[in-house]
């Protein structure tokens, strides 16, 4: 790639005077013409060719090439090249910001360290240049500077184009190495992929376009590593402080420039509602066009989209996993506290809580920074904004592993991922004076499912097993109780820890059908007696609307049940919730909840328990006119969607999308009546060959988070 030069001055003392152009002074003096960085070459031997900046993006610890086309012929022995690179605004040596080059007379071998040589190849006026970056490289832009030479006369050339640094998955003495062809190109080459959303009783794999190669996301990326306090220069290659400092990147709560605003609030107004959007490049678009104004809004599995795109376009292997009933502990307790009074009325104000679902990224890298090295691989990292770590609002490089065996001491948020994941329920009572005795824990109820997309498929993956023993195993009790014992409520929890379980005579459990929108909603309670007396059991079940947090909304329908259960047997009650009770009260992004409280007469056993329910909603049915078609042929995409409601949807939008090949495309759909059918069809160019993978989101003032996708094979 030519590069011009730029106005002259200086000597070579000093870091601002290495950024200015020396011009020749004497004709015999060598000089430079023009660098090519070639482009083609070096960005197919980097796996960096389907970036759209046209620039030189390269992957450190890896060879790239270019080359120097001087005004004479080099001369050996008279002429010296050196080359320089400048790191950030305030470069250097001393900081490994400010590199300096000269060539090599040794086949490079190492990468360690930045070095270059001329190639054999290089004649007359021409020289190619092999050069390594450092595999402990910053990762971002470098400026380039080439230094001639001749008898202690000295010119210099500045190439305007700089040169991008990326983490590289391919190379072993990269912390971010990954082995497996199949994973590398997953978690960090493929730009579509799944991110789940809905509830344990309802999993959807709602699709998502991360969109890596998108000019906006490379740049956006590159202006949050340069802007701000985050990280220091010198930092920028080290993977733990990168990937954390991008958690707080990705969120604009520390009022610090950062992309997205979290709104829980269910008022979208002066921005998008949270379920609009179909993939990352459009809010990453909006953040790069409007920088640095935050924008609105996002909820967790958007920040976990955004984030993984953020780590994938700089090199880092990332996925997106959801945790199904997920804990968020307020009190670092370790344990999800739920309270009652001595009467059985609920204490909410001194709850946590626990989500239908919360969404969060793992990135691959070695943790050089531990001593135990079993914490490598998979590291848990969220940017969605729930609790302060270190003064932000920032979480991980969690070692998935160090979770897994409760390791309270491996710092970077290990306790408050553990409590997500796996922390026990604790029922609390608390008495008049304020002191508290506990009623009943559940040890299955959090984490029940850790879902991912596979590799290589469209299909869910539980990894479960990376987070949490077998359920009830005595190395998951020892790894709760462990972690439970170094929390804020370890006083009381020790000594339950310590104690055998009390069996109680009468079981209980709760179970329910489909959950449709717009039908009724029936959860039954099973009572099963094992005693060899009748047993009285005062039911009281609650349905509650909640936001997809658990933060509760308003009551839906109340039923108090008096229950008679023979010796040996079942006895059953059932709360019936229909659509008049639900609909106007459900948000239409939040959620059910169905709270009993069973109380056994003269025994004093008492079973609480909470379900959340997460509708099954319509699908957005998406037909394509063809399913293979030449590349810069228009496909006619036809959109279908059925109102499942007895009420109009309002202020109606569909949202299609494809990653690199249509950027996201906005139908206001008005008013859809009760029952009825919506149909639009959308002409889509076709830029991009190889399969495409074509994303819709639908919203409406009464339901919203409604997709459908469908793939289409553009050929030569």
């Amino acid at each position: 790639m030519p590069a011009r030069r730029v106005s002259a001055g200086g000597n070579q003392s000093g870091t601002e005077s290495i950024w200015k152009t020396i011009n020749k002074t004497q004709p015999d003096q060598l000089s430079v013409e023009k660098v090519n960085l070639l482009l083609a070459e070096n960005r197919r031997e980097h796996h960096t060719e389907e970036y759209e900046l046209e620039k030189l993006i390269v992957r450190r610890g890896q060879v790239f090439t270019f080359e120097i086309e001087l005004d004479r012929t080099f001369k050996p022995g008279t002429d010296e090249v050196e080359i320089f690179l400048m790191y950030g605004p305030k470069p250097r040596i001393s900081k490994g910001t400010l590199i300096k080059l000269s060539p090599s007379k040794k086949e490079i071998s190492s990468n360690k360290y930045w070095t270059m040589r001329f190639d054999k190849a290089s004649r007359g006026n021409k020289l190619k240049v092999e050069m390594m970056p450092s595999v402990a490289s910053m990762v971002g832009e470098f400026k380039m500077a080439v230094d001639c030479l001749t008898d202690g006369q000295l010119t210099r050339f500045q190439v305007m184009d700089p040169i991008i640094v990326l983490f590289n998955a391919w190379c072993p003495e990269d912390p971010v190495f990954m082995a497996d062809e199949e994973k590398r190109n997953e978690y960090v080459l493929e730009d579509v992929g799944k991110v789940y959303v809905g509830s344990i009783a309802n999993v959807v794999g709602r699709p998502w376009i991360f969109g890596q190669f998108d000019d906006t996301v490379l740049l956006s990326a590159l202006f949050l590593l340069d802007s701000g306090d985050w990280i220091a220069d010198q930092y920028k290659g080290d993977i733990v402080e990168v990937s954390r400092a991008f958690t707080a990147m990705a969120n604009s709560s520390d009022d610090d420039n950062g992309i997205l605003c979290g709104n829980w609030s269910g008022d979208y107004s002066g921005g998008a509602a949270p379920t609009s959007w179909t993939g990352s490049v459009d809010v990453i678009e909006h953040y790069w066009k409007n920088r640095p104004r935050q924008v609105k809004f996002g909820q967790c599995w958007v920040f976990s989209g955004v984030l993984c795109s953020l780590y994938r376009t700089l090199g880092i292997p990332a996925r997106s996993v959801t945790n199904f009933c997920s804990g968020h502990d307020h009190d670092h307790s370790n344990t999800i506290d739920i309270h009652f009074d001595h009467n059985g009325n609920s204490l909410a104000d001194y709850d946590d809580s626990t989500w239908n679902f919360h969404v969060w990224v793992e990135a691959w890298f070695s943790r050089k920074d531990l001593r135990n090295k079993e914490y490598n691989g998979w590291q848990a990292l969220d940017a969605t904004p729930q609790e302060a770590s270190s003064g932000r609002m920032q979480c991980g490089p969690a070692p998935v592993a160090a979770i897994k065996q409760g390791d309270m001491n491996c710092g970077y948020d290990t306790g408050f991922v553990f409590s997500e994941v796996n922390g026990d329920v604790v029922y609390w009572i608390v008495e008049e004076d304020g002191s508290m005795k506990i009623a009943r824990v559940d040890t299955s109820a959090i984490g029940r499912l850790v879902a991912t997309k596979a590799v290589g498929s469209g299909e869910m993956v539980d990894v479960k097993g990376n987070y949490k023993f077998e359920e009830g195993s005595a190395g998951e009790r020892d790894a709760v109780g462990a972690a439970a014992c170094m929390g804020a409520r370890a006083e009381y929890l020790e000594e339950y820890y310590k104690k055998n379980a009390v069996e109680d005579d009468i079981k209980f459990k709760l179970t329910h059908g489909e959950v449709k929108m717009g039908d009724s909603v029936v959860v039954n309670l099973e009572s099963k007696n094992q005693s060899s007396e009748v047993r009285s059991i005062k039911v009281v079940m609650t349905g509650t609307s909640i936001t997809y947090m658990g933060k509760p909304l308003g009551q839906v329908k109340r039923m108090e049940h008096m229950l008679f259960a023979p010796e040996n047997q079942t006895a059953r009650c059932a709360l019936y919730i229909s659509p008049e009770d639900y609909v106007g009260k459900i948000r239409p992004d939040g959620a059910l909840k169905v709270a009993v409280r069973a109380e056994v007469q003269g025994t004093g056993q008492i079973y609480t328990v909470s379900e959340q329910f997460d509708f099954n909603k319509p699908k957005i049915t998406l037909t394509p006119n063809k399913t293979t078609i030449r590349k810069g042929q228009l496909i006619k995409m036809k959109i279908q969607l059925e109102n499942p409601l007895k009420i109009p949807l309002k202020n109606a939008r569909i949202r299609l999308e494809a990653a690199r090949n249509l950027r996201p495309v906005n139908i206001n759909c008005g008013q859809v009546k009760p029952k009825h059918k919506i149909s639009a069809t959308v002409s889509v160019p076709t830029r991009k060959i190889g399969k495409r993978q074509f994303v819709a989101s639908f919203d409406s003032d009464q339901l919203k988070d409604i997709q459908g996708e469908c793939t289409v094979t553009i050929i030569d």
